[in-house]
């Protein structure tokens, strides 16, 4: 089957969707995956794509059910600012550069803040494998 579209992978069970990029490789899309709800929710605010795949189907409505307004107020600053900063990435193509510019940060600043987000996240996948 070829599509010849923009693709955005998503797997919560496989950070890399390895799994989901296997079933698609003959569709001849422009593949992209989210290794995270928050990427996968800056991906779709802020770039156009033909088709978006998530799994589970849960992972997905987490991610409808968090763009309410009554949930949106209750978000931490720095969570919005998390969320910024995924959309705007995403605007930009992946490109930090472009990113830190278009934020009004230093390159370095937003370098060090994706890192910090990555180390948290993997903190928490870590304490709910535990727990």
């Amino acid at each position: 089957m070829t599509l010849g579209k923009r693709l955005l992978l998503h797997s919560a069970r496989d950070p890399a969707a390895a799994g989901l990029s296997k079933i698609t490789a003959d569709w001849s899309c422009l593949v992209h995956t989210c290794s995270s709800p928050d990427e996968l929710r800056g991906r779709i605010e802020g770039a156009e794509f033909d088709m978006v795949l998530v799994e589970p189907s849960s992972a997905l409505k987490k991610l409808v059910a968090d763009n309410t307004l009554e949930e949106t107020l209750k978000l931490t600053l720095a969570e919005v600012e998390k969320r910024h900063i995924h959309r705007v990435l995403a605007l930009n193509n992946g490109n930090k550069t472009r990113a830190a510019r278009s934020l009004g940060i230093d390159t370095k600043t937003l370098y060090n803040k994706l890192k910090s987000y990555r180390t948290s996240e993997d903190l928490a996948r870590k304490r709910s494998a535990q727990g």
